[in-house]
């Protein structure tokens, strides 16, 4: 213990006498120990850490899903979940839920709360039990029953204070009375993994006698297995059960090949989209964790060349070559303690910066932090940190000859010799190891580039959204009809208001629908479209001038289509109408099944008028079909209590706001406005995720370039003071400034042309691991691979000029006196 004392005062004491040396050494492994910390706490909230369940590796999704539509992952109707609860055997419990919002009464005003309606045994499937109060009762789940309601911790302590005598207060939502009957854990997160959880819970009350159509499918549904059951086993009851379910007839069209009943592990299934971009990013930082050790073995090395008759001197004297050793070894762990501290710092800075950047999509970001475990991975990387660049300054030591060295009266001995070469070998492995992340990172550049030139068949500028949900109880649908024509005539007359429309679902990113749709005259067949439409859409007759969307041929909705005894019409997108029709489609009939009508024969809809296909579930997605019905001609159908509107400018959308709550205010005190977007924030939201990785990887591409230049600059300045005297020679000889120049720069783009040719060969092979990630960019991008390696050219370029104009300016007679 008192050697390692001694080893660790005389350590300080030689670090503190080189205090630029230490402090770029310390802030280089700050920066790859930091970016891997951040990183790697991401890597850890979202893909290790386990769920907030009781054994959620018992937990599983099942989905339906629709091959010949194209639909993976889909949902199911509720006598497909009664189905499954009452006949397979593979399961402890099933549960079911469907997630939305509500208008929250309490003794203030209104708010807007995420809502979940779920089945009496989904909580205790996931095996959490209310922090306050009980859980559901199955009597509760029955229609008829009382209106329960559990609610979050957050929203307790957010709308009720945190009050004890929560449990048995009345609350009003949607203006029907509820009870709550308890309050769940602060850990408790559902729907799993998700970014926006739910916070008041109900029952969905349904007759077990009359659950509802198989066709209506809109059913999350998680089931926890038994102790001794397999997801493989379990997937070969469903199997089997669904041929059972086609063969009887019970479900011929929704169950068995056609459309197979499928299962997934939960925590795979909320990881499964956001895995390959975490991981990409883990591997991005990895890189820069090796450049920042390779760089800060060169400066072991240089400081170690530096001090090697001091080592020889100290072995001649009797030192043993262990002691020396061990005192390297000493520095080399101080370097990285004060770098690992620097890092976690740094890890925390960024990782707040991850987590602002970070999309939606991106699943459990509230469970991503610096805790234990990212900690103990912080002192493993920065252990094997030590290990891996202390490693060739200490080798370099053991294989030095004594007797040259302390013979030696210049600077250019064998040992010498052989640490320069060692020294030059880790820079071009620098630079190669900074060529993979710097590709992957123009490669997502490029790809974002890409995505923001599609066109998205509307004009987001000066466009504002908003959302509001009117009482389903307080409101028919005459009178949800009256409630949006007066809205959007007090929209309208707002100063600045171009142009004002309801819609019912918000391009540029909304689920499918996918909606059974019968086509007059149109015969399905196997290899050919089913009749289903992606999309229906039910809007106002002004939506297409507010939104800019072209009219491609015949034309769009106009006030005299409101009459009652005008003729049914509907509007198609141009997608819609290349698939199911050769010609022109304007005059043919459509007719949306699924709506209860009460005569048995089919409403038909005529087309009116095709416009420009619209990106709906994402920039980077094709558009899909979509069929747009007229809002007053649906009244009979009804009309949903759910409204979002869309309102015109030729101003700051944003300053539209104020007056908007006042219009809606006006007409209901009780209707709370929410989600108000610019149509412009929500094209960005579609798209963050590639902006999200495009700037992680941008950010740690300069970094890596940054290390890089760093170790070119310094193999280069050490090369030119080893070669004062050989420099002045030459100066002495008749070598122009010009030569000498060239002959530095030279040697640095040998070294440089060298790594990115290794460079390039290991990014070729591993960005095809990005592929998926990629919109209309290939993963060996020309363009990208041959931009990257012009910018290294000039970064290497640029990092040996200030040792090369050094060595221009040597004075020869100072040079040849040196020795």
């Amino acid at each position: 213990m008192q050697t390692f004392i001694q080893d660790l005062r005389y350590a300080l004491r030689m670090l503190k006498n080189k205090p630029g040396f230490s402090t770029v050494a310390v802030l280089t492994m700050a920066l790859g120990i930091g970016a891997n910390t951040a990183i790697f706490s991401v890597v850890n909230g979202v893909l290790l850490r386990p769920l907030p369940y009781a054994k959620p590796g018992k937990l599983v999704r099942i989905y339906t899903e629709f091959p010949t539509m194209g639909l993976k992952k889909f949902w199911m109707s509720p006598p497909e979940f009664l189905d499954i609860k009452n006949e397979a055997n593979s399961w402890e419990s099933v549960g079911a839920w469907t997630t939305g919002g509500g208008n929250l009464t309490t003794s203030g005003e209104p708010i807007r709360v995420n809502t979940a309606t779920v089945t009496s045994s989904l909580i205790d499937t996931l095996g959490v039990q209310p922090a306050l109060g009980r859980n559901f009762t199955s009597e509760e789940d029955l229609r008829g029953g009382p209106r329960m309601a559990l609610i979050s911790d957050g929203l307790w302590r957010r709308a009720f204070g945190g009050e004890n005598d929560i449990v048995g207060r009345q609350i009003q939502v949607d203006s029907q009375p509820v009870t709550i009957i308890g309050v769940m854990p602060g850990s408790y997160v559902f729907p799993p993994g998700s970014n926006s959880p739910s916070e008041l819970f109900t029952t969905f009350q349904y007759d077990p006698a009359n659950p509802g159509g198989r066709g209506n499918h809109f059913l999350n549904i998680i089931g926890r297995l038994k102790p001794d059951v397999s997801v493989e086993q379990a997937q070969a009851e469903i199997v089997a059960l669904a041929e059972g379910w086609r063969s009887q007839g019970r479900s011929p069209h929704l169950l068995g090949e056609r459309h197979p009943v499928v299962m997934l592990p939960l925590h795979n299934d909320i990881v499964a989209s956001a895995k390959p971009a975490v991981l990409m990013l883990l591997g991005a930082v990895g890189f820069v964790l090796l450049i920042a050790c390779v760089n800060v073995a060169n400066l072991l090395l240089a400081r170690a060349e530096a001090r090697r008759r001091e080592f020889a001197v100290r072995l001649a004297l009797g030192a043993q070559a262990a002691r020396l050793m061990r005192q390297f070894m000493t520095e080399g762990l101080i370097l990285v303690f004060l770098g690992a501290t620097a890092g976690v710092v740094l890890a925390r800075v960024g990782l707040r910066a991850v987590l602002t950047l970070a999309p939606d999509s991106v699943p459990r970001t509230a469970d991503i932090g610096i805790d234990m475990t990212v900690l103990v991975f912080t002192i493993g990387i920065s252990v094997i940190s030590v290990l891996v660049f202390a490693l060739a300054p200490i080798m370099q030591m053991r294989q030095r000859d004594l007797a040259t060295v302390l013979r030696g009266t210049g600077q250019r001995t064998s040992g010498g010799s052989s640490s320069h070469a060692l020294r030059k070998s880790l820079v071009v492995a620098e630079i190669a190891l900074a060529v993979v992340p710097v590709i992957g990172s123009g490669l997502m550049i490029r790809a974002f580039w890409k995505l923001n030139q599609v066109g998205l068949g509307f004009e987001p500028r000066g466009v504002l959204s908003f959302s509001l949900q009117v009482s389903p109880s307080a409101y028919q649908a005459a009178d949800r009809l009256r409630f949006s024509n007066e809205l959007e005539d007090k929209l309208r007359a707002q100063p600045g208001v171009k142009s004002a429309a309801l819609v019912s679902g918000l391009a540029p990113l909304r689920p499918i629908n996918a909606n059974d749709t019968d086509i007059e005259d149109y015969q399905a067949t196997p290899d050919g479209p089913a009749e289903n439409v992606d999309y229906w859409n039910f809007v106002s007759e002004s939506y297409f001038d507010t939104m800019g969307i072209r009219t491609m041929e015949g034309r769009v909705f106009e006030r005299g289509d409101r009459n009652e005894a005008a003729q049914k019409v509907v509007v198609i997108n141009q997608a819609m109408a290349r698939r199911f029709w050769q010609g022109s489609p304007i005059g043919r009939r459509v007719s949306p099944g699924g709506f209860a009508q009460q005569n048995q024969q089919p409403t038909w809809f005529t087309v009116i008028g095709v416009v420009e296909d619209t990106k709906n579930i994402g920039v980077d997605k094709p558009a899909g079909t979509e069929l747009y019905f007229l809002q007053p001609q649906l009244a009979a159908f009804g009309i949903a209590s759910r409204m979002n509107f869309v309102v015109r400018t030729d101003g700051d959308p944003q300053a539209l706001a104020a007056g908007i709550r006042t219009a809606v205010r006006d007409l209901d005190p009780a209707v709370p406005v929410y989600a108000v977007r610019t149509m412009g924030d929500l094209v960005a939201d579609s798209m963050v995720r590639p902006r999200f990785l495009s700037v992680l990887l941008a950010t740690f591409s300069a970094i890596a370039l940054l290390l890089a230049a760093v170790g070119i600059y310094g193999v280069m300045a050490y090369s030119v003071a080893q070669r004062t005297q050989e420099i002045g020679v030459r100066v002495a000889m008749g070598a122009t400034t010009g030569n000498v120049l060239s002959m530095v720069i030279r040697q640095g783009l040998t070294l440089t042309v060298v790594g990115l040719g290794a460079g390039l060969f290991g990014a070729v092979l591993l960005t095809r691991l990005m592929s998926g990630l990629l919109f209309e960019v290939s993963a060996t991008d020309p363009a990208t691979f041959i931009g990257v390696a012009g910018l290294l050219t000039g970064v290497g370029l640029l990092a040996c000029f200030v040792p090369a104009r050094r060595a221009a300016r040597v004075d020869p007679m100072v040079a040849l006196r040196y020795e």
